[in-house]
């Protein structure tokens, strides 16, 4: 039987795979495990937004620069046919069904995973550990705080969307996003 990645990547329509959800619900780190097993690049928004932020003050700017690099490179990566993992919160939901429809009207598809941390205390000491040596886009490092900061974005899972919780076994939920995208090629 060919491996999921040669079967993923053989495909003449380009996939983007995207980990979406709010700051430590483990979206880098299943986008990390799933781009290790499949042997996919992964593109982090924190890379972008980290290596503008010496440059760049403003937080809205610097996320600017990281939409407009997002687009620009998901339109090379749709020209060449390739399949890309995407670790961008794109936590409003209108923000990620506009993607949705930019890269289907490109000839690509868009493959969602909404990222969850069911365990308030799990994904509160998720946040209190970046507080020790924050990255630039780790802004907010404390669930209190976090949940103020989304209270009013429009937050909803997308039709076809698997949910993630992510308190559970990081094999499992591998298997589990594998298993969605191969039904997703059929």
């Amino acid at each position: 039987m060919m491996p999921i990645s040669s079967r993923i990547k053989g495909e003449v329509m380009s996939k983007i795979i995207l980990f979406r959800g709010k700051s430590g619900t483990g979206k880098s780190t299943l986008s990390n495990e799933l781009a290790k097993r499949l042997k996919l690049p992964v593109l982090h928004k924190d890379d972008i937004y980290d290596s503008v932020a010496g440059f760049i003050p403003e937080h809205d700017l610097r996320n600017k620069i990281c939409f407009e690099f997002l687009y620009r490179f998901l339109q090379t990566v749709i020209d060449s046919g390739a399949t890309i993992i995407l670790d961008f919160g794109l936590n409003n939901t209108d923000g990620v069904r506009r993607l949705k429809t930019w890269v289907e009207e490109r000839g690509g598809e868009l493959i969602t995973f909404q990222c969850t941390c069911s365990d308030e205390s799990i994904w509160s000491e998720r946040l209190v550990e970046r507080s020790i040596n924050p990255l630039p886009n780790q802004l907010i490092t404390n669930l209190s705080e976090l949940k103020e900061y989304y209270k009013n974005l429009k937050t909803e899972y997308l039709e076809g969307e698997l949910i993630l919780d992510t308190v559970k076994e990081i094999v499992s939920l591998i298997d589990q996003v594998e298993a969605f995208i191969l039904e997703q090629n059929n």
